[in-house]
């Protein structure tokens, strides 16, 4: 990759808020590295423009978004017919460098054909990329891209999670959470009811009250939770709801990086907030149910409690482990 890289495909298969959240360091890591003009941004996420909405904020000032290819592009097979065709819809003639951020073969073969000089895709332990280099992929996502970056560039750049929290977002913080005194936040709601991510309320209840004598137990959570915040407020007696001040043209995922940044330290579960508080410079406790390693953010303020690797489950932690697991890196 001799040449210069101006124009660069970056495809993220995933669709949730959190998905597009992971991708920023290796955003940051492309513009450090090769200094493009333009990343353009395709993600399979049903119209969920996430960048141009609620995470405007914290978009790349050379990020486009891609609005305009079919929907679920690489996932079904008439798509190899279209492929070729996708450049007519941009003013070149060919991409200096698509990154295929995923690992299905299909999809890969797919996104391949599109008009490029180079490729670059975990799938297959990168055997696809375009010039080929042998590294095995990372287990983490987050990392797979900036991995094979680095050994084709000979860096040794890590994932880069500063970014700059808005001064509107941060003032407006700061009057909610106050200097005189000590936050801890809380995630404990997660976005797919369907999926086993959530601590037991009994449980979570516990890990409040054992630190709201020094400090007061913020819970991060939307309006629409009205029971479960009534639950807590009557169980924790100094708990916390900043969304129930914050004004609505605030309330968006940047508030929450704003707000994790001035607490204490923050504890969440394996949600799209967790990943909005890796990003606030602090202290961030995850609680995972599995699969950690694969979605971890490769942030040394992001301290990892996998369920499955200390053989039990997320339903059935104690508060007596989340609080030893807290302590332990707390000084």
């Amino acid at each position: 990759m001799r040449e210069k890289i101006n124009k660069i495909l970056f495809i993220n298969t995933g669709g949730g808020i959190g998905d597009a959240l992971s991708c920023l360091p290796t955003f940051n890591y492309i513009n450090k590295i090769l200094s493009p003009e333009i990343i353009y941004y395709y993600a399979t996420d049903l119209n969920n423009y996430w960048f141009e909405e609620k995470l405007l904020e914290y978009k790349p000032v050379n990020l486009s978004i891609i609005k305009n290819f079919p929907e679920h592009f690489g996932f079904r097979d008439f798509h190899k017919k279209d492929a070729e065709k996708l450049i007519n819809k941009f003013d070149f003639n060919e991409f200096d460098l698509i990154i295929d951020n995923q690992t299905r073969l299909k999809n890969t073969l797919i996104y391949r054909k599109i008009p490029h000089k180079y490729y670059i895709s975990p799938c297959i332990n990168y055997f696809l990329s375009k010039p080929f280099k042998f590294i095995k992929k990372s287990k983490a996502i987050s990392i797979r891209i900036i991995d094979y970056l680095n050994k084709l560039t000979n860096n040794n750049e890590m994932p880069n999670y500063s970014i700059d929290i808005s001064k509107s977002f941060l003032d407006e913080a700061k009057k909610l959470i106050k200097n005189d005194k000590k936050y801890i936040g809380f995630s404990i709601t997660a976005g797919h009811k369907t999926r086993n991510k959530e601590i037991k309320f009994d449980e979570i209840i516990k890990v409040a009250k054992y630190f709201s004598d020094k400090y007061i137990p913020t819970f991060f959570i939307e309006d629409k939770y009205i029971d479960l915040k009534e639950k807590i407020k009557k169980s924790v007696g100094n708990s916390y709801f900043p969304e129930e001040q914050i004004n609505k043209i605030y309330k968006k995922p940047m508030m929450v990086t704003a707000l994790g940044s001035l607490t204490s330290f923050n504890i969440s579960i394996d949600n799209g907030i967790s990943h909005m508080l890796s990003f606030s410079k602090n202290k961030n406790f995850i609680i995972y149910n599995d699969y950690s390693e694969k979605f971890k953010p490769i942030n040394k303020n992001c301290f990892i409690f996998d369920c499955k690797i200390n053989n039990t489950s997320i339903d059935q932690i104690t508060s007596e482990s989340i609080i030893n697991f807290i302590r332990k890196y707390l000084n």
